[in-house]
């Protein structure tokens, strides 16, 4: 297990997206935080994987906000710097990752090649 500050996080989070986090986390008895996650597949290449989970012995935790963050180490390779965000406005909402080792993405911004 690899503790980190928000400030050298593998991945961060805004407060807007911490604050919709915990709104539904609340609906989410026995999970205590958020898992952000890569695997292979999608049409770049790769794709994000976002969830409520709990720690695991090896993951990366960051707490931002009051929101646990989990990632497993081989996601941690491709996230690092990564910041997950909640937009909301004419074209829905939802969250979304801003991935700066992200080389390319596809047009719905699910899935990214490095």
């Amino acid at each position: 297990m690899t503790e980190t500050t928000a400030n050298t996080s593998v991945v961060n989070i805004t407060e807007v997206a911490a604050q919709e986090v915990k709104k539904l986390l609340a609906s989410e008895p026995g999970m205590t935080g958020l898992r952000v996650g890569v695997r292979g597949g999608g049409c770049s290449g790769f794709s994000y994987g976002l969830g409520f989970d709990n720690q695991r012995d090896d993951d990366h935790i960051t707490e931002v906000h009051g929101v646990k963050v989990f990632i497993d180490p081989k996601s941690a390779i491709y996230l690092k710097g990564a910041i997950v965000d909640f937009e909301g406005g004419l074209e829905g909402k939802g969250f979304t990752i801003k991935n700066p080792q992200a080389k390319g993405s596809c047009g719905c911004g699910e899935s990214f090649t490095v």
